[in-house]
């Protein structure tokens, strides 16, 4: 078994020899399986051969000796575990084998193996029975050395990864300039009419109102980078689902919209307006789709995952609820679906678009987030489908703040004394004033160590601190569980510019009273600081 074994019987077969009018040499069936030439394809297959009795090596090709970097014949009665560089590995690629062959009666799966100076290759590993009649006869093992080509798909994927991040960029800077642009009209109007009151109050609400859009930028920005989820309830996907429909306005009059609800769906946790977002994205696709009209069918109902090996990426098993758009309009060819879900990528031309958004970028983020998963399928001409899935979850117990009147005398008020903790100063001192106005006594900390040095200095006196997460020294995670070390009886609300994550999602379960995310408006602040101090403790 060595690579100077006599190649000349692989010779006769694969070259011509004497020019190309030679006729090719003949074999019978029974010559060509000979042992001979059954062991010239083993020994000089450039793909790694390997025949296993349970875990150990009986036999190996020299190709598989090669690509290790073992020396020929060293593998065999080793452990194959000896191939991979952890136990995690090998079990997983072991519990895959023994599935697939026993289901179907062969396995593939990508993996990494071990070399001898203990560097690392990507592989692809198949599995088959040696003797599909007779099991003992061990397993045989193929071994494709694919690094080269995970390199090139790293290389691509970086690439577009580069590329999207790039037109994110461009995209959201060119909103927020247009934003600022239209803040900083409205400032210097305001310095022009200062001395007229009804324009002022004006420019106010114009400013507000461009501030909540700003909010909803950097809102669709966290939910395509970490797919935050604001504010999670348990929902009925048909009440979701009946939401949107109402706001959305197809831009063809001669659209017709289906609906197909199932009538005993699952409930789900998540967040309702981010929900709304993702399917009003999907039927304003589905609309535009359709430039001469046609059917849009949106429908609901509970699906059960058991095989995720049908899917290419990772899904959990268990239970969902799936929402699926179909319309009946130009479809997509397979380059297009290839990047439907990078950020700002639109089939549209530039003229054609008066605000540029997320887009599917945003679909794909909060549905990732809310722990599901979105497919398309499309072809050419002849529409497109997609279905969000979302799994069916226990509740999330936290609290829910509604909008209210922004009114400054129906805001409620309050006396108790309010320590609030950021690192930020502008924020610092616009929360200060904030709370001065609203009457409260007001204590301020930069980091949570100065946070818990007032606590202990003011034992008694502090009520409810207003707690931000990201900080140097101490952050907002290891001085919320300081606080309740030191004192439980301490009301917390946690004010952040990040959105809802597990790290917070826990916090409320150990006893924080309530998340306000920033920005957020005096009224809301009022109210939401009010609830918590009159909640019994």
């Amino acid at each position: 078994m060595t690579q100077g074994h006599d190649r000349t019987s692989l010779d006769s077969i694969f070259i011509q020899q004497g020019g190309p009018d030679q006729a090719s040499p003949y074999f019978t069936e029974s010559d060509f399986f000979s042992r001979k030439n059954i062991k010239n394809v083993l020994i000089y297959s450039p793909v790694g051969i390997c025949i296993l009795h349970r875990t150990n090596i009986y036999w190996a090709n020299p190709a598989c000796h090669a690509m290790t970097g073992h020396e020929d014949r060293s593998l065999e009665n080793r452990s194959v575990r000896t191939l991979f560089p952890t136990d995690k590995e090998f079990k997983r690629v072991y519990n895959i084998f023994i599935a697939g062959i026993n289901r179907t009666g062969t396995a593939t799966v990508d993996s990494r193996l071990s070399r001898v100076d203990d560097t690392v290759f990507d592989c692809r590993l198949r599995a088959c029975w040696l003797d599909p009649g007779d099991h003992s006869q061990g397993v045989l093992i193929t071994v494709s050395d694919i690094t080269e080509i995970k390199s090139g798909q790293i290389r691509e994927n970086q690439a577009r990864k580069m590329e999207a991040i790039g037109v994110l960029a461009g995209g959201v800077s060119h909103d927020f300039n247009n934003l600022l642009m239209a803040l900083q009209g409205h400032l210097s109007l305001m310095g022009v009419n200062v001395n007229r009151p009804e324009k002022i109050k004006d420019h106010i609400r114009q400013m507000t109102r461009l501030i909540e859009t700003a909010a909803e930028v950097t809102g669709n920005l966290l939910g395509f980078a970490r797919g935050g989820k604001y504010q999670v309830d348990t929902l009925d996907i048909n009440q979701v689902v009946d939401m949107a429909l109402n706001v959305f306005q197809p831009g063809e009059k001669n659209i017709v919209i289906k609906k197909k609800p199932a009538p005993d769906l699952y409930k789900v946790n998540g967040d309702r307006s981010q929900l709304e977002q993702v399917l009003l994205n999907l039927l304003v696709n589905a609309s535009q789709a359709m430039v001469d009209g046609g059917t849009l069918t949106i429908e609901t109902r509970n699906i059960t995952i058991k095989d995720t090996n049908c899917f290419h990426f990772d899904v959990a098993p268990g239970t969902y609820v799936e929402i699926s758009v179909q319309d009946t309009g130009i479809g997509m060819d397979d380059a297009i679906q290839k990047k439907i879900f990078d950020p700002f990528f639109s089939t549209k031309m530039a003229g054609d678009i008066k605000r540029r958004g997320l887009g599917l970028s945003t679909v794909f983020g909060i549905v990732k987030n809310h722990g599901g998963f979105i497919t398309v399928e499309s072809n050419k001409n002849a529409g497109a489908l997609f279905k969000v899935a979302l799994p069916s979850l226990s509740p999330v117990d936290f609290q829910r703040f509604e909008e209210e009147s922004d009114g400054f005398d129906l805001m409620p008020k309050g006396k108790e004394t309010v320590l609030i903790v950021d690192d930020e100063n502008e924020v610092l001192e616009v929360g200060v004033s904030l709370l001065e106005a609203l009457g409260y006594q007001v204590l301020q900390a930069r980091n949570g160590r100065e946070c818990i040095d007032l606590l202990a200095t003011h034992p008694g006196r502090i009520v409810l601190v207003i707690l931000d997460l990201i900080m140097p020294v101490m952050d907002g995670k290891e001085t919320f569980y300081s606080i309740r070390k030191l004192d439980p009886g301490i009301k917390i609300l946690i004010s952040s510019g990040v959105n809802m994550d597990e790290e917070i999602k826990n916090m409320l379960r150990d006893g924080c009273h309530g998340f306000l995310q920033k920005p957020f408006s005096m009224d809301r602040f009022s109210r939401v600081i009010r609830e918590i101090l009159d909640r019994p403790a």
